[in-house]
């Protein structure tokens, strides 16, 4: 029957019936969310986290992948999450809202009094929970011109939109072979800029602020990739070693050479995993059995692919046990960028640094070995803060 022939009252029943179904959909999908992560099934498939996994394999759109995965991990917590959602108590983006605030203890009443709630109503709630400080009273004049003419990019340091929330770094394309970069600075950056601005203008007359970034880059991927890569404008001959403790430069620099700088992962359909960040030397065979730091028994791994490798090899027991004892915030998956990002922001609050990051550990800690890039740095926030305060 075509929509055409029904009447009002049986499209909206159809209607009615078609969310209800969503919502089930849903939350099934959710529940095989964390089966998949539970068992590393993302891993198995060449993709080194679950958002990519998520992007890349189920079609996902990254908006999409980043809340449904943050609401599948904590319902991996409070599995009751999933009949609230298939009920319509609550949603994804109250959900996300809620995430920084649940505990076991703070589920029960939290979750109720947040059922059949808005958006709005459930940041009212929160609000209403645990009160934040009053804004301070200031009037800040916003210019009309860009403020720092003489570095020719006046997006550094422009104010933001009236009305709006400042938004994070940016990097759009405006052509085939140019983007537009845009971020905030400090003072101290500023500072950096315009030295660099005067020393080079026998290069650079106009001071081209994109000039100086890019020489400034050149200097720095080549010793990153000095420190990370072994790489050398003189490099000497490589030769096979058996030291099973130590990989020298020169071994470093041939392994990544061979490996294309990407993770050798490769799943059961010769998908090759993307990862060419957080990339790692990974034993073929473990050091622990016996492995040689030769050329030919070391690989590209990334991270994630890396502690699988060990999970298959020694058991999830066994590494989770060796990475709380070695207390690496990041070796539990922390996501450096949300690291920086809330600790800077608590460190402006007036913490001292070394509470900031032990809070931000017991976060990490409390998260287990979650990917925390997909969970938004304010939710990271609030947890950070209500230990500090």
């Amino acid at each position: 029957m075509k929509l055409g022939d029904l009447s009002d009252a049986q499209l909206l029943e159809s209607l009615k019936s078609l969310c209800g179904q969503g919502r089930a959909v849903l939350a099934r999908l959710l529940a095989h969310l964390v089966e998949v992560e539970e068992r590393r099934l993302h891993l198995e498939a060449a993709c080194p986290s679950m958002f990519q996994f998520c992007v890349r394999r189920l079609g996902m759109s990254e908006d999409e992948a980043c809340r449904r995965i943050h609401a599948a991990r904590l319902a991996r917590r409070f599995p009751d999450l999933l009949v609230r959602i298939e009920r319509g108590e609550l949603t994804l983006s109250t959900i996300a809202l809620l995430g920084g605030a649940l505990t076991e203890a703070t589920y029960p009443a939290l979750v109720e009094a947040a059922a059949g709630k808005t958006k709005a109503e459930v940041q009212a709630l929160l609000a209403k929970r645990s009160p934040m400080p009053d804004a301070p009273t200031a009037i800040t004049a916003i210019p009309t011109q860009a403020p720092i003419p003489t570095l020719g990019v006046e997006a550094v340091f422009a104010p933001p939109p009236t009305g709006g929330r400042t938004r994070g770094p940016q990097l759009a394309p405006l052509s085939e072979t140019r983007h537009k970069v845009q971020f905030t600075a400090s003072n101290e950056l500023r500072k950096k800029l315009e030295r660099a601005q005067d020393l080079m203008r026998h290069a650079n007359a106009e001071g081209d602020l994109a000039v100086v970034v890019e020489r400034a880059l050149d200097l720095l991927v080549e010793k990153l990739e000095k420190e990370r890569l072994g790489k050398t404008s003189r490099p000497r001959r490589s030769r096979e070693q058996s030291d099973t403790a130590r990989i020298s430069r020169a071994t470093r620099r041939a392994v990544f050479e061979r490996d294309g700088e990407r993770c050798t992962f490769t799943d059961a359909e010769g998908h090759r995993c993307p990862a060419t960040t957080w990339l790692e030397i990974d034993h073929v065979i473990p050091r622990a059995r016996g492995g040689t730091s030769e050329v030919r028994n070391l690989r590209v791994r990334c991270r994630a692919h890396n502690a699988l490798h060990a999970e298959q090899t020694f058991g999830k027991e066994h590494v989770a046990r060796k990475i709380r004892e070695r207390g690496d915030p990041r070796q539990r998956g922390y996501a450096p960028e949300s690291c920086d990002v809330a600790a800077n922001g608590l460190v402006n609050l007036g913490f001292r640094r070394a509470e900031v990051q032990r809070a931000l550990d017991t976060v990490t800690a409390r998260h287990g070995a979650d990917d925390l890039s997909t969970i938004p740095v304010q939710t990271i926030l609030r947890e950070a803060l209500a230990m500090l305060t």
